[in-house]
């Protein structure tokens, strides 16, 4: 095991990654020249149950509000996933159905909701995602103009990012990290030198060698399950997600923190 957490692994996303400090640092740079300057970020919860029976609810990875109010759902995704465009809309799109109450009369409406953000990182290559990073909205198909402006997705393929010495930005740095934070031995000096209060911070965080003995064995646990995320069927998945709580209960685990790892239900946890 590295220094540094392995920021692809989930324990190691939200351990990291739900700072505010962290996160703003991140979102600024992800979001440099498309939104303004982030000064504060709001986690919230993560849950959104559904809103009729037969209805799907989602549980996103992390999920932020920023000074100015706007939503940012930040989806950390290792295993490829069918039709993965259609799930990331459908979160956005959920995120969007919790802002608008029910009964709303459209014509009483003041002001339009919130801009609503997804990104979502992909330590795998998903098809048709191929550039670095993919910058998705509501176009008019015939002018190529922006239509709408609530909600738009960013895609994040870690596979195709190469770092540039000559070209060494905050956003840079911040998707080297994501994609080889868990394998460095020691930071690059020109690091500390471009890196901002966040990312300094992050540096500090992600050392394995901080973390207590329950979260490095949490931190262990996860990363046995991003290394068993390599099989393409869905049954060797889970048959490893189970093995892992099985251990995590001989340990002594809570069932909450088992399923929040594994993410069996509690059912299949009991049933262990």
């Amino acid at each position: 095991m590295g220094k540094f957490i392995d920021l692809r692994c989930d324990f190691g996303f939200k351990y990291c990654m739900s700072d505010p400090i962290i996160m703003k640092s991140f979102l600024n740079a992800i979001l440099d020249g498309d939104e303004d300057k982030i000064t504060k970020v709001r986690f919230q919860n993560v849950e959104k149950p559904a809103t009729q029976k037969e209805r799907r609810g989602v549980t996103f990875d992390l999920y932020c509000t920023t000074n100015k109010g706007d939503s940012i759902l930040i989806e950390m995704q290792n295993s490829c996933q069918k039709f993965f465009k259609t799930r990331a809309n459908f979160y956005v799109y959920k995120l969007m159905d919790s802002k608008i109450k029910r009964g709303l009369s459209w014509r009483k409406m003041k002001k339009d909701i919130p801009k609503i953000i997804g990104i979502f990182i992909m330590g795998k290559a998903m098809a048709g995602i191929d550039k670095v990073v993919t910058r998705t909205a509501e176009c008019d198909l015939d002018t190529g103009e922006l239509f709408g402006d609530r909600h738009r997705k960013y895609f994040i393929n870690l596979q195709k990012f190469k770092f540039d010495e000559g070209n060494i930005t905050l956003k840079n740095i911040w998707l080297y990290s994501f994609k080889n934070l868990g394998s460095m031995e020691n930071i690059d000096p020109s690091v500390y030198e471009r890196a901002d209060k966040g990312l300094l911070r992050l540096i500090e965080k992600a050392r394995v060698g901080a973390l207590s003995e329950k979260d490095q064995m949490l931190y262990e646990a996860s990363m046995k399950m991003l290394e068993d995320e390599e099989p393409t069927y869905d049954e060797g998945l889970k048959d490893g997600r189970i093995q892992i709580a099985m251990d995590m209960k001989r340990k002594g685990f809570d069932a909450s923190l088992i399923h929040e790892l594994t993410h069996l239900s509690l059912e299949e946890i009991e049933k262990l």
